[in-house]
């Protein structure tokens, strides 16, 4: 089959099918409800002069105007070199504005640290001074004091309890707004083409400020930060490929993703707050409140908590910045690139496309910001069906025409992975798979000593040799078991220092474990229990891990998520949770197929955080009556779900325990 080259710029439109929508986030029932509350609320733009506009499209509401304000500052006017300390509720109460080393800057976070909890604090026991009745005697306390001169005790004892720090963000706006420039006027195409606003198109200046590489502590990726679970609903989401990372095809998924929440919602105010909040959630609010305005100003329910319902806000002054930004002609933005594309008529290694094509690795990355780092250092190939960027010049033309076949490949390279014992070495493994000790250490982003720990699991890059010794029989054995273990731990739960048995157990490396945790996978069992024949295939068990869900599972299994749900006596409503042990169904794809599935799913999701983030030490949290894990992940420290597992290797998600102590990674950004 002959590959397909065109002349095209990085921007321009790709003629792509539609992806199926995955269950679950199309609404059809509600469209007639949405056409209704959309004309509703269009009447009452026309009959309330008091409401003031951006446009017709994103009216900017007085009950809204103190935070738009606030969040134009922030945009415009603070700089990364300042923190605004305020109130979490009334925007425009701003405490102090404070001179702060820029957080861009390596170690600013450990010099700010003081001075910001010094001034929470500070701002907090005057409120609380104020909410007792105590006469103000200070300057700092008469401005505070009048900021709240007609506020009950009450009211003050809750702005002590709502003390908020923001980080200004002058000059990573400014840097956005020029990166964008290689993107825009094709993403305000795609929306255009849609037959939605195009000032959509600057809802990622919100998001990520245009860096394609941005990534969350909870796996949002890419200028649209997408998570996982919406954005495969739309894109290619696997360990070679990362759709969400490609600004095109993302921002094609992103006015999809809009488009179906304004065609739930009505209103653009509520299909951007669904946008962070969720459709399925903002119909719930919107249910109870009817209106944006009504949701702002009183809904409190679940999640929406301070992100959400600021950010119609922030895309409102992010339109206003970048308005004014765009009248300043001093100002050069970022261009799109000249290139051609090649449709991949089969699957080839990215090593041999750049010696053919004359291009470095870096060149192939920079165009093609969907490939993973799997493919591009050669543990994955290019997949077959790929879309490849390359530079437009005629050269590449000639020798694109004349790319071997013989460079294709039929299939994908397979994962393959082993799970250190007690007594295996680095040097050891890579041995008995007949594989260099560089090699491994590198597929497997090892330290330069490869150091490894008991119950690690380690990508063996190439196959094993033919003739294998004793040795590589035993460790083959434990390896064809393809499991994720509980962690061998020096204490137990009420002494929550959860490290690794090390191979090497000298005090250095030990402290160095207890912190880094390294990269390798440590979730819990990963292979398929309990196998025996069904009529319709073979059927087994398996234990829940963090991040997975039923349509996920699903999707490796090759079955619909309904057969899924019926084999497991699921209701319709009821989703799976993290340690709990549901049935499989092993008709499509053999154990050893679907446990390499979920073994790249669970390495990519590590392999990403670790590339932004890094554990910088540890601390023991107590759980206190009434918590559930996601108020300690998500409120309370900020953390993934797995991550908080694979320091608390006995963590059963479905039993937490009053005084039940946990060990907290400190997490921090690279």
């Amino acid at each position: 089959m002959a590959p397909l080259i065109s002349n095209q710029v990085l921007t321009s439109s790709q003629k792509r099918p539609h992806r199926k929508i995955a269950p679950g986030i199309h609404f059809p029932g509600f469209s007639c409800l949405g056409s209704f509350l959309f004309f509703f609320s269009l009447c009452l733009s026309i009959i309330l002069p008091a409401t003031t506009f951006a446009d017709e499209d994103f009216p900017r509401y007085p009950v809204i105007e103190n935070n738009v304000r606030f969040w134009e500052k922030v945009y415009d006017h603070y700089s990364t070199s300042q923190a605004v300390v305020h109130d979490s509720y009334d925007l425009s109460k701003i405490y102090t504005v404070l001179p702060i080393v820029d957080h861009r800057i390596p170690g600013a976070s450990k010099i700010n640290a003081p001075i910001l909890e010094g001034a929470e604090k500070k701002y907090s026991e005057i409120l609380n001074k104020l909410a007792k009745g105590i006469p103000p005697r200070s300057d700092d306390e008469k401005r505070i004091a009048t900021l709240f001169r007609t506020h009950t005790p009450k009211q003050l004892q809750d702005a002590a309890n709502s003390i908020r720090i923001q980080i200004g963000q002058k000059e990573r706006f400014l840097e956005g707004y020029i990166r964008s420039g290689a993107y825009l006027s094709e993403i305000r195409k795609i929306f255009s083409e849609q037959g939605l606003p195009e000032e959509l198109a600057y809802l990622p200046h919100v998001e990520s400020s245009f860096n394609l590489k941005a990534y969350s502590k909870f796996g949002a990726s890419g200028i649209w930060q997408f998570t996982r679970e919406t954005g495969s609903q739309y894109l290619t989401i696997n360990y070679e490929v990362d759709e969400r990372q490609d600004p095109i095809l993302a921002s094609r998924a992103a006015a999809q993703f809009l488009k179906k929440n304004y065609q739930l919602l009505g209103s653009w105010p509520l299909a951007l707050t669904a946008y962070n909040y969720g459709p399925a959630g903002m119909l719930r609010a919107q249910k109870a409140h009817t209106s944006y305005e009504k949701i702002f100003a009183n809904y409190d329910q679940g999640y929406f908590k301070f992100a959400s319902r600021n950010f119609y806000s922030e895309f409102l002054a992010a339109l206003s910045v970048v308005k004014k930004l765009e009248k300043d002609s001093s100002l050069t933005l970022n261009k799109p690139q000249q290139v051609l594309t090649i449709t991949l008529p089969g699957y080839i290694a990215a090593n041999d496309l750049c010696k053919h094509l004359k291009v470095s690795p870096s060149t192939i990355q920079g165009l093609n910001p969907a490939l993973r780092s799997s493919v591009l250092e050669g543990e994955k190939y290019v997949p077959k069906g790929y879309t490849l960027r390359l530079p437009r010049s005629q050269e590449q033309k000639n020798l694109l025409a004349a790319l071997p076949q013989r460079l294709y490949h039929k299939t994908q390279k397979p994962t393959k992975f082993y799970q250190v014992r007690s007594g295996d070495s680095a040097s050891k493994i890579a041995r008995a798979h007949g594989v260099s000790l560089t090699t491994l250490r590198l597929a497997n982003k090892l330290d330069k000593k490869a150091s490894v720990f008991v119950g690690q699991n380690l990508r063996i890059p190439e196959q094993p040799t033919k003739n294998r010794s004793a040795e590589i029989q035993n460790i083959s054995s434990t390896a064809q078991k393809r499991t994720l273990p509980t962690l061998t731990a020096t204490s137990t739960a009420s002494s929550p220092q959860s490290v690794p048995v090390l191979i090497e157990t000298n005090k250095k490396e030990a402290e160095w474990k207890s912190i880094q945790m390294a990269r390798g996978i440590v979730l819990g069992e990963l292979s398929v229990r309990n196998l025996s024949p069904n009529k319709n295939g073979t059927q087994g068990t398996i234990t829940v891990l963090p991040e997975e869900s039923l349509e996920l599972l699903a999707k490796w299994l090759q079955i619909p998520s309904e057969e899924l749900r019926k084999i497991n006596k699921l209701p319709p409503d009821r989703q799976i949770v993290p340690d709990e042990t549901i049935h499989v169904l092993l008709s499509k794809v053999s154990a050893s197929e679907f446990e390499e599935k979920r073994f790249d799913f669970h390495l990519e999701t590590e392999e990403d955080f670790y590339s932004a983030y890094k554990i910088v030490g540890v601390r023991v949290y107590e759980v206190n009556k009434g918590d559930t894990i996601w108020e300690i992940c998500r409120t309370k420290f900020d953390l993934p779900f797995w991550l908080l597992k694979k320091y608390n290797t006995d963590l059963n998600f479905n039993n937490l325990r009053s005084s039940q102590q946990l060990t907290i990674p400190i997490v921090k950004a690279i």
